[in-house]
């Protein structure tokens, strides 16, 4: 199985070069893909150097910031090797992540998709990495805090870590692996999510289709998190647009369509 890591990069900062530096390291990678979505200098002068030390490594730029969602696409199109490996630009791998989340997808019945386990600076499962299908009211608790009075969101990184792969409503994009062609017969991520919420929509369309969607206990790495030097308001914002976009395309029925316009606008005053 030969697996081609795609990454997405906007001004992510210093976390990019541990990035690399672990992916380069890493067993199992055949093709390194990046999208330069808008680095500053410095940012993009490590891709070119990375380019330049490695051969499986090709940046892709021209495009200008696109989005993550585009990117992954213009990246996955790119791709020769027939495993997929998205990895987030502040994730540093573990060394044998990739052939051990490589095996697990091979074991599971085709067509699947296995998320990896991401562990935080302090070594706890990372929020998103196990995940309930999102639904209305799960949104809603997590945008409103609702979780601290007890109630339980989407997530799911709090409960107990599973021996084997488990069976989930979705994984984080965060670190995923999926075959080339699974990937583009799901027509890869909706472009209309700009960052964020991409992922779950594509777990939930790839649960309509009866597909297995998978979290694979770890480690598999540390997600730094928040390294863009990006205004966190403007990612919420992106968050809540992407949440709304997904309960209108996920809607049963006018009535559920209604709520969700309703609930997306909430969510966008609230962020």
């Amino acid at each position: 199985m030969s697996v081609c890591a795609v990454i997405v990069s906007y001004r992510t900062g210093p976390a990019l070069k541990s990035c690399l530096a672990a992916l380069l390291a890493a067993e199992g990678l055949d093709e390194i893909i990046i999208a330069d979505n808008g680095n500053d200098a410095e940012g993009a002068a490590l891709l070119d150097a990375t380019a330049q030390r490695d051969a499986r490594v090709r940046v892709l730029r021209g495009q200008g910031n696109v989005g993550f969602a585009t990117a992954c696409n213009l990246a996955a199109r790119e791709a020769q090797a027939d495993t997929l490996a998205f990895i987030n630009p502040d994730v540093i791998l573990e060394l044998d992540a990739i052939t051990r989340l490589s095996a697990v997808l091979a074991a599971a019945p085709p067509p699947a998709i296995v998320g990896g386990d991401l562990r935080d600076e302090q070594g706890r499962p990372e929020r998103g990495s196990r995940r309930e299908r999102l639904t209305l009211w799960r949104a809603f608790t997590a945008f409103t805090g609702l979780t601290r009075l007890g109630l339980r969101d989407f997530n799911r990184h709090t409960d107990p870590l599973p021996a084997a792969p488990q069976l989930v409503g979705a994984i984080s994009g965060a670190l995923f692996l999926i075959r080339r062609a699974d990937f583009a017969h799901l027509g890869g991520f909706d472009e209309g999510y700009f960052i964020h919420v991409e992922d779950l929509d594509l777990c939930r369309r790839a649960e309509l289709l009866g597909w297995r969607v998978l979290f694979a206990p770890g480690p598999h790495g540390r997600h730094l998190r928040s390294t863009s030097d990006v205004s966190p308001r403007i990612i919420a914002r992106h968050k809540a647009r992407g949440m709304a976009r997904y309960f209108k395309k996920f809607a049963k029925g006018p009535v559920e369509g209604a709520l969700a316009t309703v609930v997306g606008w909430v969510l966008t005053l609230i962020s």
